[in-house]
């Protein structure tokens, strides 16, 4: 069977079948490019939860489940610029080409999954104002200004090359779909008849999966497929299966490219570090050769003054003792003639000297970059895990295993009240304006008091507490039950306010001290925040922080180099922006671990 290298119309079709509406209606929160690919990362928020669309123009769209190492080039600025709040209202097929449409407020996004494919930008009426690249092909001209032109449809084969293609039962190519997918629905036509059934069984596919009457398969490494075959993993979402599958080759391929470049300046390293060696070599040679010519003038010192006197030349002249040949400069001394030979020796160590100091710096880079390979196959680990459904939130996992969540913002603290807050549950709140909706998942188990304190920890370090610079705060929780969104009568209730009926139970004095600590698991490295208590009873590897006069971003370097001489953890850039979206606010770290 093939392995897909692109989405195919079909794949497209399946993905748009299931995923429109959960797209329309998304603000583009910000854009980045994903390291190492001509692929592009837009951060939507979608009805109160953040999601991560992948455009890779010529290949593929999709969510992902999984965080990837970003960059923000000059291109992503102007991106950023001209797609950033804007809300996406629309999303459409061209027909039936691999080109989406999308329209984001006055702005329109192509997304070209054909080969050679673009990513273009164009205003309301169509015209230019970005595109990956910019060119004269064949059929069409992309530049700035211009109006938008997609790729012209693949003619459909002639009478004779059908006939040809079905001597050879190449169905692929008469039918327009995958290779791959004609092997799965075992389509075979050797003439027109067989020809007709095959183009049914097509547009009953085609009906299916516009109808969403269709299966989401994973063939690992080769494929997905709108069809289930012996061997699939049958996946929850035809998107899941894109994300899988693509991310995977992804992987693969930004190690595989990461991997050449570092091989080809190791290479480079090497092959400087021995012609280093080599030149030092030969200079310690030289030197040693011109020490035992100075010895030889001096131990023989009666031939060599004969030699000198009975001359009779000006110049330099060249003879033979002891068979080594010597050069005798007549206007000096045979102790001079020595010395001279001493001092061009010396040179020739103080060019070893330079050479070995040259040496030095070359093995010190060699080392760099052998930790530099390491970190990168690392941080490619840390950054294609994928995240968890309550990593959206704010959360921690307390020390009797209850999941506790808590909203990033107001959409979040609504959504976390009205769709994920059972009865039974236990909803925390600092005692302030300006507080995450925090709640304690019980399962119908009955957790303990520390329990309770791990979850009132996150409910104090994110509110407006920790940017007062607040020491501590009283945090009150009460049961789901006592929690309504329905005011009195004749009252309204505010976007992220809540109504508590009964009692409340406080817990005194909660310490505005943040654990973050790296949690392993079998998808790699993620940051969990809590308590010291807390953190510290899961993991060794924790940095203690507090209300403080660094921002966010400066905090997480200081966390991720501390991690990295204590620990010795490589990778860790890649976790970068999980960290900062952890820290309360402005901060300050708290290097030695401390016990609440």
């Amino acid at each position: 069977m093939n392995r897909k290298t692109s989405m195919s119309y079909i794949d497209l079709l399946a993905w748009y079948t299931e995923n429109k509406n959960k797209l329309e209606g998304c603000r583009i929160d910000n854009i980045f490019k994903i390291e190492g690919l001509s692929a592009y990362l837009l951060k939507l928020y979608c009805r109160g939860e953040y999601k991560n669309l992948v455009l890779e123009p010529g290949k593929r769209i999709h969510f992902t489940k999984y965080e990837r190492q970003k960059d923000s080039t000059a291109e992503v600025t102007v991106l950023r610029e001209l797609l950033r709040d804007r809300i996406i209202k629309d999303i459409s097929i061209l027909g039936t080409e691999r080109i989406i449409k999308i329209l984001a407020s006055e702005k329109i996004i192509y997304l070209e999954l054909l080969p050679r494919g673009l990513m273009v930008i164009t205003d309301e009426n169509n015209k230019v104002l970005f595109s990956t690249e910019y060119k004269e092909f064949k059929d069409r001209t992309i530049k700035l200004g211009l109006t938008y032109t997609p790729p012209p449809p693949l003619n459909p084969p002639t009478k004779e090359e059908i006939d040809k293609l079905l001597k050879k039962g190449n169905l692929s190519r008469i039918l327009g779909i995958p290779q791959e997918l004609a092997e799965a629905l075992k389509l075979y036509a050797t003439n027109e008849q067989e020809l007709e059934e095959a183009k049914k069984k097509i547009e009953e596919l085609l009906r299916k999966i516009s109808s969403g009457n269709f299966d989401k398969c994973l063939i690992k490494d080769t494929t997905v497929l709108p069809v289930k075959i012996e061997g699939c993993i049958e996946m929850e979402s035809y998107n899941d299966a894109l994300d899988e599958f693509f991310t995977a080759e992804e992987r693969s391929l930004i190690k595989s490219e990461i991997d050449k470049k570092l091989e080809e300046e190791r290479k480079k390293l090497e092959k400087t570090i021995e012609e280093t060696k080599r030149q030092i070599e030969d200079y310690e040679k030289k030197a040693e050769e011109l020490r035992s010519i100075a010895q030889i003038i001096v131990a023989n010192y009666e031939t060599v003054n004969s030699l000198l006197s009975q001359s009779g030349k000006r110049n330099p002249f060249k003879t033979t003792i002891n068979g080594i040949e010597v050069e005798l400069d007549p206007s000096l001394s045979v102790y001079k003639n020595s010395s001279k030979y001493f001092d061009m020796a010396k040179e020739y160590v103080e060019k070893a000297k330079r050479a070995r100091e040259v040496l030095e710096d070359l093995q010190r880079k060699m080392r760099d970059l052998e930790n530099q390979i390491l970190e990168r196959k690392e941080e490619i680990i840390v950054a294609s895990r994928k995240k968890e459904w309550y990593e959206k939130y704010h959360w921690t996992i307390t020390r009797n295993g209850f999941l506790v969540i808590a909203g990033r913002d107001i959409d979040q603290n609504e959504s976390i009240v009205r769709k994920l807050l059972e009865d039974k549950d236990i909803f925390f709140h600092s005692d302030i304006q300006g507080a995450a909706a925090t709640v304690l998942k019980t399962n119908g188990k009955e957790p303990k008091e520390e329990d309770l304190l791990d979850a009132a920890t996150i409910s104090a370090c994110y509110s407006k507490a920790w940017k007062a610079g607040m020491a501590a705060i009283d945090v009150f929780w009460v049961y789901g039950e006592q929690v309504s969104k329905t005011p009195p009568s004749g009252e309204y209730l505010k976007k992220g306010s809540f109504m508590i009926y009964g009692k409340k139970n406080y817990i005194k004095n909660v310490r505005l001290q943040l654990a973050i600590g790296l949690i392993k698991s079998e998808e790699g490295l993620k940051v969990m925040t809590g308590n010291i208590d807390n953190v510290s009873s899961k993991t060794d590897t924790y940095v203690v922080i507090s209300p403080g006069d660094d921002d966010p971003s400066k905090l997480a370097d200081k966390i991720i180099k501390y991690f990295y001489e204590k620990f010795g953890i490589k990778g860790l850039r890649a976790l970068k922006e999980d960290i900062i979206r952890e820290i309360p606010g402005k901060s300050k770290l708290l290097m030695k671990k401390i016990k609440a």
